[in-house]
């Protein structure tokens, strides 16, 4: 029992240490982003009228746009780093099989959406939680989605790197079978996760109150993210927070946004002061970043 129990602890390790490859690259490309964003702001620029350049303004807002991808494609990034962090075998065919499931769950999903015509006009999308991922109209699951790809893709590759086919299927037999194993996993499972999904909306949003509840949500929030750093499992909380519906969801110029981070993001980079939603929500979202950690 002792030995499931350690097995079961060094793999729950494991997985919250592999969330901070991703967590690495958002932390400076998040500044450039802020950067670039806040120095755009018309009130930066009556500050400082230099900035009002037309070739520093394109140069910027250029940064700005690049710096963005990484922002705009955080699931995959975690479904990389996943399935980098937790295979022990075959990490760079992992890597390359969690890309493979994510693109297949989010086409999945958008084929059982529209078979089951729950499809959302593009228009009114963001406000039943579906949206455009890597150009496919699709539920947003948001981070969940990376972590579930990365997962499989991991334990695809550990349990069949070395699989063995008849002769007239050798060639897709060892490391080749693993993305294709990956691509016909992901296909039940983004059947399923459609179908489970308004549940487990539910009860992350049911809980979320525990964390975003006024004066001692956050005291709760860095009490458990304390309590759970020798377990290693501080990444995981935060990644909740800050990437579910665990942080709340957040409705900003009609668009929702699901977890403290992402909202955070929209209203600090693109918003700005001005920006009503910057005294009535910015209050709130910063007190779950804490001082001497990085933003994202």
């Amino acid at each position: 029992m002792s030995t499931k129990k350690s097995s079961w602890k060094d793999s729950i390790q494991t997985f919250g240490r592999s969330l901070l490859l991703p967590i690495a690259l958002l932390a400076p490309i998040g500044m450039v982003m802020g950067i670039c964003s806040a120095m755009g702001q018309s009130y930066m620029i009556e500050k400082f009228p230099f900035l009002g350049n037309e070739i520093l303004k394109l140069v910027l807002s250029s940064l700005q746009t690049i710096t963005s991808i990484v922002f705009n494609n955080i699931p995959l990034l975690f479904a990389m780093g996943v399935a980098q962090g937790m295979a022990k075998n075959e990490k760079g065919i992992a890597v390359f099989s969690s890309a493979v499931g994510y693109l297949t769950l989010n086409v999945v999903m958008s084929v059982y959406l529209k078979a089951t015509g729950t499809m959302a006009d593009a228009a009114v999308a963001a406000q039943v939680g579906q949206g455009t991922v890597l150009g496919i109209q699709t539920l947003k699951i948001e981070a969940l989605g990376g972590l579930i790809s990365g997962l499989v893709a991991a334990k695809v590759a550990d349990r069949f790197y070395r699989l063995e086919l008849p002769l007239a299927f050798a060639f897709f037999g060892g490391k080749k079978s693993i993305p294709i194993i990956t691509f016909v996993c992901m296909i039940p499972i983004g059947l399923v996760i459609p179908v489970i999904w308004n549940v487990l909306t539910s009860f992350l949003i049911s809980i979320s109150f525990i964390f975003t509840a006024p004066y001692v949500g956050n005291a709760v929030y860095y009490t458990l993210n304390r309590a759970l750093i020798p377990f290693g499992l501080h990444h995981v909380l935060a990644s909740l927070v800050r990437f579910t519906e665990a942080g709340g969801t957040y409705m900003i110029n009609g668009t929702e946004y699901v977890g403290i981070l992402n909202a955070t993001n929209e209203i600090l980079f693109n918003l700005g002061p001005t920006s009503e939603y910057w005294k009535q929500l910015m209050p709130t979202l910063t007190s779950y970043l804490g001082g001497a950690q990085m933003l994202t």
